[in-house]
């Protein structure tokens, strides 16, 4: 039994299936800070906050023409080498993050803000912000 347990990722690997691993904070940090989809540059921006209520955080994705098919899928918050990770609640090109708990960065901090993009085969692609300061929420 203990050999199939050892055996079951490769087994799992081998047909296609592959765990939801958390990307690194080195990978988040080597994400792009746009992208071409079909011949359309997108970019990121980004505003975060925090304070004693939590920690939030908007995103935006932006196309100098219309955006392509891209689904907002999630968001990643880089701090030294601290990392907070949400769901995005979205709508279109724009998302947004609450955490109660936090993301341990203080207001004045300076962050990098990463998205996971899903496009229209449901591949995912890693979009970052350039360095931003974290704002002071009410």
């Amino acid at each position: 039994m203990k050999r199939f347990a050892l055996c079951l990722p490769l087994l799992l690997a081998a047909c296609g299936f592959s765990p939801a691993v958390p990307p690194s904070v080195g990978d988040l940090l080597s994400a792009p800070t746009a992208l071409n989809v079909g011949g359309q540059v997108v970019t990121l921006d980004s505003a975060s906050a925090s304070g004693a209520g939590g920690f939030g955080v908007k995103v935006r994705l932006n196309s100098r023409d219309a955006l392509p098919a891209l689904r907002l899928d999630g968001v990643f918050v880089v701090s030294g080498t601290d990392l907070w990770k949400s769901p995005l609640r979205a709508s279109g090109a724009q998302g947004s993050a609450f955490g109660r708990s936090g993301a341990g960065v203080q207001p004045g901090e300076t962050v990098q803000v990463v998205v996971r993009l899903r496009d229209a085969q449901g591949r995912p692609l890693w979009l970052r912000d350039g360095e931003t300061r974290v704002g002071t929420a009410p």
